[in-house]
C-alpha cells in the first residue's frame, strides 16, 4: 500500500514537471496565434478600405503633402504651400511619403495605393502594439478586448485609406509608448534611448505631444521615489535631441532661425480662440500667430469668461469627441453598422479615465488622456484630433471590462 501511494506521488511529481514545462509554451503559443489572427483580420479590413472603396481626388492636407514631397524629391527642400523652403509643418510625413515615392516611382503619377498599402499594415501593427501594451498594463484580455476594439473601429480602418498623418503617427506614438512603459520597468540606458528618438519621431509626424515627454518621469518619481528615473529621462531626452538636432540645424541653416517645431502651431490656435467659430480667421492672418492667439484667448476670458470657459471645455469637448471621424463614400457601406461604437469606447474610456483615478489604476495612462485633450482643447477641435486619444480610451475601456467580467487583479502601471 505504501509502495502504490509512494508511486502515486512520483507519478503527480512528473505530471506536474511535464504541466509546468508544456502550458508556458502553449500560452505562449496560443499568444503568438491570436496576435497572429488580430493582424491579419485588421489588415483584410484595412485592405478592403484600399482596393474596393473609390477614392476621392486629393484635396487640402493631402494634396499639399503630395505636392510637397515632390517638390522635395525634385528640388531637395521641404516647403509646405511654398517654393521656398520653410518649416510650416514638421518633416515626418512627407519624409515618410518621399521613401515611398522614391521606391516605387512617381513620374506616373503619385504611388497613393502603395501608401495606403503600406499605412494599412502600419494600422494593422498598432493593433499588435496595442495588444502588448494591454498586457504589459494588465493582462492578456485586456490586451486582446484592446487589439480588437482597435482592428474593427471604423475611423481607424478607413483613415489608412487617406494620405494624412493619423496612421503613421498612431504606429510611431503607441510604439514610443511601449517602450516607455519598459523603460519605466528596466531602466536601461539602451532601451531610454530608444524611448527618446521613437518620441521624437512622433513628434515630426505630428508636434502637439512635445511637452508630455517629461511626464511619464516626474509620474514614476513620485509614485517610486526612485533616482535612477533621472538618469533613464536623461538618456531618452539624449534620444529625443538625437532626431530632432538635424531638424534644428536645418531650420538655423535654411531659414537663419532657430524653430523648435514648426510655424504652423499659431494657425490652429487662433482659429480654436473664438467660440463656436464665431470669427472670420482670415482677418487675423498677423506675423506671430502663436502670441496673438493666446492674447486673443486671455482677451475673451477676461471680457465673456463664462462662454470663453463653456468654449473651451464642454464646447470644444463635444466637437473633439461628439462623433466619429469616419466618412468614406455614402455607397460605400462596409463597418457603418459599428458607429455606435464610438460612443461605446468614449463612454467606457472615459469612465475608466475616472475609476482610474479613484482606484488608483492606470494613473498614467489616465494623466495621458486628460494631457492630451486638455492640449486639444487649447487649438481649433475637429474629430479628427481624438484619433490619438481614442486608443488610450481603449486600454480603459478593457481594462473596465475586464474589472467587471473578471475581477483580476491590475497591475500598478
Amino acid at each position: 500500500m505504501k509502495g502504490m501511494v509512494k508511486q502515486m506521488s512520483k507519478l503527480k511529481k512528473q505530471i506536474s514537471k511535464i504541466i509546468s514545462y508544456v502550458y508556458p509554451r502553449y500560452v505562449f503559443h496560443l499568444e503568438i496565434l491570436a496576435i497572429v489572427l488580430v493582424f491579419i483580420f485588421a489588415l483584410l479590413i484595412r485592405l478592403n478600405f484600399v482596393f474596393n472603396m473609390n477614392h476621392p481626388e486629393l484635396v487640402t492636407d493631402a494634396y499639399n503633402y503630395d505636392v510637397m514631397t515632390k517638390q522635395f524629391l525634385d528640388k531637395g527642400f521641404l516647403g509646405y504651400l511654398s517654393d521656398e523652403p520653410n518649416a510650416v509643418i514638421t518633416p515626418g510625413f512627407p519624409l515618410f511619403l518621399s521613401i515611398i515615392y522614391s521606391i516605387f516611382g512617381y513620374e506616373n503619377g503619385s504611388p497613393l495605393t502603395q501608401v495606403r498599402v503600406i499605412q494599412s499594415i502600419l494600422g494593422s501593427l498598432t493593433c499588435i502594439l496595442m495588444y502588448l501594451i494591454g498586457k504589459k498594463i494588465k493582462n492578456r484580455k485586456v490586451g486582446l478586448i484592446t487589439a480588437i476594439s482597435y482592428a474593427i473601429y471604423p475611423a481607424f480602418a478607413w483613415s489608412n485609406s487617406l494620405i494624412l498623418t493619423e496612421t503613421l503617427y498612431n504606429f510611431l506614438f503607441f510604439l514610443y509608448f511601449y517602450v516607455q512603459l519598459i523603460v519605466l520597468d528596466k531602466k536601461t540606458p539602451v532601451l531610454s534611448v530608444i524611448c527618446g528618438i521613437l518620441f521624437a519621431a512622433a513628434v515630426l509626424v505630428r508636434p502637439l505631444v512635445f511637452p508630455l515627454l517629461v511626464v511619464p518621469f516626474i509620474y514614476d518619481y513620485i509614485i517610486h521615489k526612485d533616482k535612477r528615473i533621472i538618469k533613464s529621462f536623461l538618456f531618452t531626452a539624449a534620444g529625443t535631441l538625437l532626431l530632432m538636432i538635424p531638424w534644428w540645424i536645418r531650420n538655423i541653416v535654411t531659414l537663419n532661425k532657430f524653430i523648435l517645431l514648426a510655424t504652423q502651431t499659431g494657425n490652429p490656435l487662433i482659429a480654436g480662440a473664438f467660440p463656436y467659430y464665431s470669427a472670420d480667421i482670415s482677418k487675423y492672418n498677423v506675423e506671430n500667430q502663436f502670441l496673438s492667439g493666446i492674447k486673443y484667448i486671455m482677451e475673451g476670458f477676461i471680457t465673456q469668461p463664462l462662454l470663453y470657459l463653456k468654449w473651451f471645455t464642454i464646447g470644444k469637448f463635444n466637437y473633439i469627441f461628439g462623433t466619429a471621424w469616419f466618412h468614406p463614400p455614402e455607397d460605400f457601406t462596409f463597418l457603418r453598422s459599428l458607429w455606435l461604437f464610438h460612443y461605446v469606447i468614449i463612454s467606457l474610456g472615459w469612465l475608466g479615465v475616472v475609476f482610474s483615478i479613484i482606484k488608483n489604476r492606470h494613473v498614467l495612462i489616465s494623466i495621458f488622456i486628460i494631457l492630451l485633450t486638455g492640449l486639444q482643447l487649447l487649438f481649433v477641435p475637429e474629430w479628427r484630433y481624438a484619433y490619438s486619444i481614442i486608443p488610450f480610451l481603449m486600454l480603459l475601456m478593457a481594462s473596465l471590462i475586464d474589472y467587471i467580467l473578471w475581477s483580476s487583479k491590475p497591475s500598478d502601471t
